[in-house]
């Protein structure tokens, strides 16, 4: 990531939304991040296309324009960051994902709601098309968190191949926040004869991280595949994260963790602010060549 970090934060202007910008100024100020508030307006139905003028559409500009600049000047103009305010018209996902490239985004922030509608909730599909095709990190969150900031990051593992990404982007995180890392995995049900194997290899994980200048524990956590999420909502309010990083798609292998619909139960549910990683296919530059070694798949490796 470059020395001038960007964060974008995209607002409708409810509550969830207020409490990602609010989050990104806490973790902002620490870096000397640029925010970037987007407000965009959706494309207009076709019978809404026939009763609205230029004029009433240029209003609507107007309005949201002063909206968000009024915004900015109370949460933002108090503080000394540099920050933009832009204002787009169309299909909510895509103008976000153009809004990022355009200011060279690092990391976007976004308000996550639990309405059962989706046309009024602002995350739902957007954000899941967002995370799937963007190559930054997104995050996630309902309200803000008591603790500003983020000093202790969780770090969910199934220990593909993949994971080298995820954890690449892990450490890279970790230094640019000064937090620690908790690396956490689950022991397949039937698989207790490989627990002690399991652990080494948590071990050597954590190895690889102390090596790299991140401070970093694990933690096994045996499975059933049954309430897989409630069993991990409980341990990251055991281990009191700030921040929950993972990934949003993986090699299928035997096991089949932190992908689909189960990617978005964490999204969705989590108490905790969730930062969404996409490993593009391919992308692997930047990886310290540590993990290269250390990061295949164990069960994998145990059954040959």
């Amino acid at each position: 990531m470059p020395d001038k970090l960007n964060f974008l934060i995209p607002l409708d202007f409810n509550p969830e939304s207020k409490s990602a910008l609010q989050y990104a100024l806490s973790i902002a100020k620490d870096l000397e991040a640029t925010l970037h508030l987007v407000y965009i307006i959706g494309d207009e139905s076709p019978l809404l296309k026939l009763v609205i003028d230029e004029k009433q559409k240029d209003m609507i500009r107007r309005g949201a324009s002063d909206k968000l600049d009024e915004l900015a000047g109370q949460i933002v103009s108090p503080t000394t960051l540099d920050f933009t305010t832009t204002i787009l018209q169309g299909k909510i996902y895509d103008k976000i994902i153009e809004a990022a490239r355009q200011v060279k985004a690092d990391i976007i922030f976004m308000g996550r709601t639990d309405s059962s509608d989706r046309k009024k909730n602002f995350t739902g599909t957007n954000t899941m098309h967002i995370i799937k095709k963007v190559d930054i990190p997104v995050i996630t969150l309902k309200k803000e968190p008591e603790k500003p900031g983020c000093s202790h990051i969780i770090l969910p593992l199934d220990l593909t191949k993949q994971t080298i990404i995820q954890a690449s982007n892990a450490v890279a995180m970790a230094k640019i926040l000064g937090a620690r890392i908790t690396a956490i995995s689950f022991l397949p049900e039937g698989r207790k004869s490989i627990e002690i194997k399991f652990i080494q290899r948590l071990d050597e994980i954590r190895n690889i991280f102390e090596k790299l200048g991140i401070q970093c524990n694990v933690k096994l956590i045996p499975d059933n595949f049954k309430n897989q999420f409630d069993k991990l909502n409980d341990t990251f309010r055991e281990l009191e994260g700030d921040l929950i990083m993972i990934m949003t798609q993986q090699e299928l292998n035997i096991t089949d963790f932190f992908i689909g619909s189960y990617a978005q139960d964490i999204i969705n549910k989590s108490n905790l602010p969730v930062m969404s990683i996409n490993p593009l296919s391919g992308e692997e530059e930047g990886i310290p060549d540590p993990m290269i070694e250390v990061f295949i798949n164990p069960l994998q490796m145990l059954d040959h």
